[in-house]
């Protein structure tokens, strides 16, 4: 009978198998690096492999070579998910894995392009066992491998297998970095232009050097030895940096990378903190910046302190980034201030700050590893060099030059000066009231009473012109010779007398400038042309920001929006400029403010500006618009402030009138036509 059972393999041979194949599939997995395994192609000359780098942190800091070499360990490496290798300030031992075959002749090798890694442990499989490179920025240069800036490691190939590469990064400093797998001859070259590129860099830093150390002993001036100094930090900050020093330098001295490129951090900031202080004046500048500025001289002796016993090693880095924004402020803040040199300082620490800031991001893993953000910060340092030391130089120079200039004159003016304008002041005042006296004379009628007005105006104003001119060389050098004098003197009694020589000789130039202004008044036109009232209210406001008192003042401004209205330019100025210097003068002590009232109705234009200030006496008010007349000796001025703005209101046809209230503060109002006729 035919066996009619199907033709089955039996149950046992079908175990053997699945154990075979679950064997094999162990095997496989367990045993060697099952890591992809990357191609170099013959036609690229440069690879950039940071994808296709595995990783292993280890957090615990627990695994040594061996084990993590073994087939066991492999599957806890896991494939690098970012665009770069980005770890930051991370401290754990980072392990990367790679595996890598060539399809050419070609002689590789890898490289890692950050000199500043502290440990860098590079194990190559060959012939089935793994050579070992130790090496980092505190180990002699020869440990690298390769004569390189950075780690650069040969690789080795047998004919048919690829190489297996495992490399431990260890220490405190940034871990942002990409590894590169370049042939050799290219890298050769590209070294050559990297060499080139770092010379003309240390290049400059050399020259501005020696042109500032040849400019100290030529002149013996503090700040050129005070900015050497910081060149020289500057120098051996980079030169630890890049790994010049250590190639060239100190080759086989590493520890000198601890001090050039860590202790001169805060060496630095103590000698540009007190360069700062002088080469922006910044004292008579802003007191914030100047305590500021004079409290990081301290701190940096207290953080060379923490370097040293190794308790805040980063401690220089995080220093040098406080101060560079802050000598970028004090820059901009000096600058707001009146002190055009701080343009150079703004250029040059803005350059400066950009490429720390930018290598900063990059090492904490925002901005990727590239020329820019690796090199920004070096092209800064050599612009911030060299702009520095130019602006420096220049402005020396032309201080110098004033000051000789100004001496001369000083000796040759001193004594002649002060009787000359005594001399000239009582014939003019004389002249003066002649002058008035005739004035009132001629007043017949009416008709002939405004004739005799305009035709005298112009007889004064051209009195004014000749005085105003004949004066102002004098009291400009009065002006000199007290400063000079207030340099050199050191007696307090004289120094007090020197004082009183120069309020009144600037109370003099107040009064000359005063006159000038009328005079030119009395010369121009009535040119009609649209006014902005607002443009002109805020260039007037802010033209007495020199005033003592400004920045206590309040400042309240209605203007009517879209005011129709042409005029002559000059003179509505005049008008505005005068009431609110007025105003400034006499505000109140608490709380002081000036309000700015404008608007249109009907055909006129109504400008009221007001203050909260002590007020004007009833018998005083009719003659507040009286040329040389002062309600109130503590305001100062020159008495024509408000002559000149009833001048030029009655140029405009227009009238002014006055509300004050004692103890409460004045109001002036002032009446323009649309149309002049």
């Amino acid at each position: 009978m035919p066996n009619l059972k199907p033709n089955i393999i039996s149950p046992t041979l079908w175990q053997r198998i699945f154990l075979l194949s679950f064997f094999v599939f162990i095997l496989g997995n367990s045993c060697g690096y099952s890591q992809h395994i990357y191609e170099l192609d013959p036609h690229n000359n440069t690879h950039r492999l940071d994808s296709y780098v595995e990783i292993f942190i280890d957090s615990g800091y627990a695994y040594s070579f061996e084990e993590i070499s073994s087939p066991e360990f492999q599957s806890n490496f896991k494939p690098n998910i970012k665009d770069g290798l980005t770890f930051g300030y991370m401290r754990p031992p980072i392990w990367l894995k790679l595996s890598i075959q060539k399809t050419s002749q070609a002689q590789w090798l890898l490289e890692i392009p950050a000199p500043f890694l502290e440990g860098v442990d590079f194990y190559q499989m060959h012939d089935s066992l793994f050579q070992h490179f130790e090496t980092g920025y505190y180990k002699p240069h020869h440990t690298r491998g390769f004569p390189h800036t950075g780690y650069a490691f040969e690789l080795l190939f047998s004919e048919t297998e690829a190489t297996t590469v495992i490399i431990k990064i260890t220490g405190f400093s940034p871990k942002t970095f990409p590894v590169f797998v370049i042939e050799k001859e290219h890298f050769i070259e590209r070294l050559r232009l990297e060499d080139f590129g770092y010379g003309l860099f240390f290049g400059v830093l050399l020259v501005m050097l020696l042109y500032n150390l040849f400019l100290y002993f030529t002149l013996r001036h503090l700040d050129y030895f005070l900015y050497a100094c910081t060149i020289i930090c500057t120098i051996a900050i980079f030169a630890a940096a890049t790994g010049y020093g250590g190639k060239f330098i100190w080759p086989n001295h590493p520890w000198v990378n601890f001090y050039a490129g860590r202790i001169s951090l805060p060496v630095q900031v103590a000698i540009l903190s007190f360069f700062t202080l002088r080469f922006l004046e910044t004292k008579k500048y802003s007191r914030i910046i100047y305590y500021t500025l004079l409290s990081l001289i301290p701190m940096a002796g207290i953080v060379i302190v923490l370097m040293l016993t190794g308790v805040f090693l980063s401690a220089g880095n995080n220093l040098l980034s406080v101060a560079l924004v802050v000598y970028l402020l004090s820059g901009i803040v000096c600058r707001i201030n009146g002190n055009k040199t701080a343009n150079f300082y703004i250029a040059a620490w803005g350059m400066y700050l950009t490429g720390g800031l930018l290598l900063t991001l990059r090492n904490s893993g925002f901005f990727e590893f590239n020329f820019w953000t690796t090199h920004f910060v070096e092209i800064g340092a050599a612009a911030e060099t060299t702009i520095i030391a130019l602006a420096l130089g220049a402005r020396y120079r032309k201080y110098k030059e004033e000051k000789e200039e100004v001496q001369l004159l000083a000796l040759k003016l001193q004594q002649e000066t002060t009787e000359l304008l005594e001399i000239k002041v009582k014939d003019r005042t004389e002249q003066l009231s002649r002058a008035n006296e005739e004035l009132s004379a001629t007043l017949e009628t009416n008709r002939l009473q405004t004739e005799v007005i305009e035709r005298k105006n112009a007889e004064l104003d051209d009195f004014f012109y000749r005085v105003s001119h004949d004066l102002r060389g004098p009291i400009s050098s009065l002006l000199a010779m007290s400063f000079l004098a207030n340099k050199e003197v050191n007696d307090p009694v004289a120094l007090e007398y020197l004082d009183r020589q120069k309020q009144q000789a600037e109370r003099l130039n107040g009064i000359i400038n005063a006159l000038i202004s009328l005079t030119k008044l009395s010369h121009s036109e009535v040119k009609n042309e649209p006014i902005d009232f607002e443009k002109m209210v805020h260039e007037c406001i802010q033209s007495f920001r020199g005033h003592a008192n400004f920045n206590t003042i309040t400042f309240k401004k209605n203007i009517q929006q879209h005011i129709q209205y042409e005029s002559s330019w000059v003179f509505v100025n005049a008008i505005i400029q005068n009431l609110i210097e007025n105003a400034i003068k006499y505000c109140g002590r608490s709380e002081p403010f000036v309000e700015i009232n404008i608007k249109k109705e009907l055909d006129i234009v109504i400008i009221e500006i007001s203050d909260n200030g002590q007020g004007i006496p009833d018998d005083l008010q009719s003659k507040i618009f009286d040329m040389f007349f002062r309600a109130s000796k503590s305001g100062g001025g020159s008495g024509l402030g408000l002559y000149i703005l009833k001048r030029s209101v009655d140029r405009l046809k227009g009238k002014v009138t006055i509300k004050s209230e004692l103890g409460k503060g004045s109001t002036f109002i002032v009446k323009l036509p649309l149309v002049i006729k």
